[in-house]
Protein backbone atom coordinates (compact mmCIF):
# COMPACT_ATOMS: atom_id res chain seq x y z
CA UNK A 1 0.00 0.00 0.00
CA UNK A 2 1.53 3.26 -0.92
CA UNK A 3 1.42 5.90 1.97
CA UNK A 4 0.17 8.90 1.31
CA UNK A 5 1.00 12.52 3.14
CA UNK A 6 -2.14 13.12 5.51
CA UNK A 7 -4.21 16.09 4.96
CA UNK A 8 -4.29 16.49 8.57
CA UNK A 9 -0.30 17.72 8.44
CA UNK A 10 -1.12 20.94 8.57
CA UNK A 11 -4.04 20.93 11.51
CA UNK A 12 -3.98 24.65 13.43
CA UNK A 13 -5.55 23.75 16.82
CA UNK A 14 -2.93 21.85 19.60
CA UNK A 15 -6.56 20.67 20.41
CA UNK A 16 -6.85 19.13 17.47
CA UNK A 17 -3.57 18.19 17.06
CA UNK A 18 -3.51 15.88 20.80
CA UNK A 19 -6.66 14.70 19.61
CA UNK A 20 -5.59 13.28 16.59
CA UNK A 21 -2.13 11.87 18.59
CA UNK A 22 -4.33 9.80 20.98
CA UNK A 23 -6.44 8.72 18.17
CA UNK A 24 -3.39 7.00 16.55
CA UNK A 25 -2.16 5.58 19.59
CA UNK A 26 -3.08 2.35 20.14
CA UNK A 27 -4.58 2.87 23.93
CA UNK A 28 -8.32 4.02 24.79
CA UNK A 29 -7.39 5.66 28.29
CA UNK A 30 -4.84 7.78 30.14
CA UNK A 31 -3.84 4.50 32.21
CA UNK A 32 -3.49 2.88 28.36
CA UNK A 33 -1.35 5.68 27.83
CA UNK A 34 0.83 5.23 30.28
CA UNK A 35 1.27 1.64 29.90
CA UNK A 36 2.45 2.68 26.43
CA UNK A 37 5.16 4.91 26.87
CA UNK A 38 6.26 2.45 30.11
CA UNK A 39 6.44 -0.12 27.20
CA UNK A 40 7.91 2.10 24.39
CA UNK A 41 10.59 3.32 27.11
CA UNK A 42 9.42 6.98 26.58
CA UNK A 43 9.86 8.92 29.76
CA UNK A 44 10.61 12.25 28.38
CA UNK A 45 10.40 14.01 24.87
CA UNK A 46 13.53 13.28 23.57
CA UNK A 47 12.31 9.86 23.89
CA UNK A 48 9.40 10.70 21.91
CA UNK A 49 11.53 12.24 19.37
CA UNK A 50 13.82 9.12 18.87
CA UNK A 51 10.84 7.01 18.79
CA UNK A 52 9.23 9.23 15.86
CA UNK A 53 12.20 9.06 14.21
CA UNK A 54 13.13 5.26 14.38
CA UNK A 55 11.82 2.72 12.32
CA UNK A 56 9.62 1.06 14.84
CA UNK A 57 7.12 4.07 14.81
CA UNK A 58 3.98 4.45 11.77
CA UNK A 59 4.67 6.83 9.67
CA UNK A 60 1.33 8.61 9.49
CA UNK A 61 2.01 8.38 13.68
CA UNK A 62 5.77 9.64 13.06
CA UNK A 63 4.31 12.77 11.22
CA UNK A 64 2.09 13.69 14.07
CA UNK A 65 4.35 13.37 17.04
CA UNK A 66 6.94 15.44 14.72
CA UNK A 67 4.48 18.08 14.39
CA UNK A 68 3.52 18.32 17.78
CA UNK A 69 7.26 18.55 18.84
CA UNK A 70 7.54 21.08 16.32
CA UNK A 71 5.42 23.10 18.32
CA UNK A 72 7.66 21.97 21.08
CA UNK A 73 10.75 22.85 19.98
CA UNK A 74 12.11 24.99 22.41
CA UNK A 75 12.28 22.43 24.90
CA UNK A 76 14.48 20.35 22.65
CA UNK A 77 18.22 21.73 21.93
CA UNK A 78 17.84 20.19 18.86
CA UNK A 79 15.02 22.24 17.03
CA UNK A 80 17.02 25.55 18.46
CA UNK A 81 20.32 24.69 17.16
CA UNK A 82 22.91 26.84 14.93
CA UNK A 83 22.19 24.34 12.34
CA UNK A 84 24.48 26.91 9.78
CA UNK A 85 27.62 25.87 11.18
CA UNK A 86 29.32 23.00 9.22
CA UNK A 87 31.28 21.51 12.69
CA UNK A 88 28.25 22.03 14.79
CA UNK A 89 26.41 20.10 12.80
CA UNK A 90 29.24 16.96 12.27
CA UNK A 91 29.65 17.51 16.30
CA UNK A 92 26.04 16.71 16.89
CA UNK A 93 25.86 13.37 14.30
CA UNK A 94 29.52 12.48 16.05
CA UNK A 95 27.66 12.53 19.48
CA UNK A 96 24.28 11.40 18.20
CA UNK A 97 25.68 7.83 16.70
CA UNK A 98 28.76 7.14 18.81
CA UNK A 99 29.21 4.00 19.80
CA UNK A 100 26.33 2.54 17.51
CA UNK A 101 27.16 -1.34 16.41
CA UNK A 102 25.44 -1.11 13.55
CA UNK A 103 25.57 1.19 10.66
CA UNK A 104 22.57 3.57 10.78
CA UNK A 105 21.68 6.42 8.12
CA UNK A 106 20.07 9.78 8.96
CA UNK A 107 18.64 12.55 6.92
CA UNK A 108 17.95 16.20 8.26
CA UNK A 109 15.54 17.96 6.59
CA UNK A 110 15.34 21.60 6.59
CA UNK A 111 13.29 25.15 5.90
CA UNK A 112 14.31 27.57 3.79
CA UNK A 113 15.67 29.50 6.74
CA UNK A 114 17.55 26.51 7.84
CA UNK A 115 15.33 25.43 10.80
CA UNK A 116 15.36 21.48 11.44
CA UNK A 117 11.55 20.61 10.37
CA UNK A 118 12.86 16.73 11.49
CA UNK A 119 15.32 13.82 11.57
CA UNK A 120 14.89 10.20 10.47
CA UNK A 121 16.65 7.23 10.66
CA UNK A 122 15.62 5.72 7.13
CA UNK A 123 17.95 2.29 7.50
CA UNK A 124 20.09 -0.15 10.09
CA UNK A 125 22.15 -2.55 8.60
CA UNK A 126 24.59 -4.58 8.86
CA UNK A 127 28.23 -3.66 10.59
CA UNK A 128 30.12 -3.64 7.15
CA UNK A 129 27.25 -1.58 4.77
CA UNK A 130 23.95 0.37 4.59
CA UNK A 131 22.42 1.40 1.33
CA UNK A 132 19.44 3.57 0.98
CA UNK A 133 17.78 5.05 -2.74
CA UNK A 134 17.52 8.67 -2.70
CA UNK A 135 13.65 8.30 -3.49
CA UNK A 136 13.37 6.93 0.24
CA UNK A 137 15.10 10.21 1.35
CA UNK A 138 13.16 12.59 -1.04
CA UNK A 139 9.88 10.65 0.10
CA UNK A 140 10.06 12.09 3.27
CA UNK A 141 11.53 15.53 1.78
CA UNK A 142 8.23 16.22 0.19
CA UNK A 143 6.19 15.07 3.73
CA UNK A 144 7.95 17.62 5.49
CA UNK A 145 8.09 20.38 2.69
CA UNK A 146 11.83 21.07 2.98
CA UNK A 147 14.02 23.17 1.31
CA UNK A 148 17.37 21.37 2.24
CA UNK A 149 18.67 18.35 3.02
CA UNK A 150 21.87 17.09 5.05
CA UNK A 151 22.34 12.95 5.01
CA UNK A 152 24.76 11.08 7.53
CA UNK A 153 25.76 7.88 8.37
CA UNK A 154 28.20 6.40 10.78
CA UNK A 155 30.92 3.78 10.38
CA UNK A 156 31.28 1.44 13.51
CA UNK A 157 34.92 0.71 12.68
CA UNK A 158 35.69 4.11 13.51
CA UNK A 159 36.99 4.90 9.99
CA UNK A 160 36.09 7.85 8.23
CA UNK A 161 37.36 7.02 4.78
CA UNK A 162 34.37 7.10 2.16
CA UNK A 163 33.95 3.79 0.57
CA UNK A 164 32.85 3.49 -3.06
CA UNK A 165 29.07 2.98 -1.99
CA UNK A 166 29.45 6.06 0.05
CA UNK A 167 30.64 8.18 -2.88
CA UNK A 168 27.63 7.03 -5.59
CA UNK A 169 24.98 7.39 -2.88
CA UNK A 170 26.47 11.09 -2.65
CA UNK A 171 26.49 10.98 -6.19
CA UNK A 172 23.22 10.44 -6.67
CA UNK A 173 21.73 12.38 -4.50
CA UNK A 174 23.28 15.81 -5.48
CA UNK A 175 21.80 14.54 -9.10
CA UNK A 176 18.33 13.69 -7.84
CA UNK A 177 17.87 17.40 -5.39
CA UNK A 178 18.63 19.10 -8.64
CA UNK A 179 15.55 17.30 -10.14
CA UNK A 180 13.43 17.87 -6.81
CA UNK A 181 15.10 21.36 -6.65
CA UNK A 182 15.81 20.76 -2.73
CA UNK A 183 19.44 22.00 -1.83
CA UNK A 184 21.84 18.81 -1.14
CA UNK A 185 23.66 20.59 1.50
CA UNK A 186 25.95 17.93 3.10
CA UNK A 187 26.71 14.09 3.40
CA UNK A 188 28.32 13.43 7.32
CA UNK A 189 30.51 10.36 8.13
CA UNK A 190 30.89 9.61 11.53
CA UNK A 191 32.40 7.62 13.59
CA UNK A 192 34.62 6.82 16.82
CA UNK A 193 33.64 10.61 18.31
CA UNK A 194 34.25 12.65 14.86
CA UNK A 195 33.75 13.47 11.71
CA UNK A 196 34.02 13.84 8.01
CA UNK A 197 31.94 16.04 6.05
CA UNK A 198 32.07 15.25 2.15
CA UNK A 199 31.30 18.65 1.04
CA UNK A 200 34.40 20.13 3.48
CA UNK A 201 36.51 17.34 1.66
CA UNK A 202 35.27 18.83 -2.05
CA UNK A 203 33.97 14.79 -2.57
CA UNK A 204 30.68 16.05 -4.51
Amino acid sequence: MTEKTPNYYYVESDRDLLKLLFDQLPCQNFAGLLDLLEQKQITSFKDLLDYASGPACPGDLALTIEVALDRLRRTDMRRSFDWSSSSKIGNYLADKLLGQKQEQFWVLYFDQQQNLLGEKMLFQGTLDRSWVHPREIFRWAVVYGCASIIVAHNHPSGSLTPSSNDLELTKGLKQASKIMKITFLDHFIVGGGEYLSLRERELF
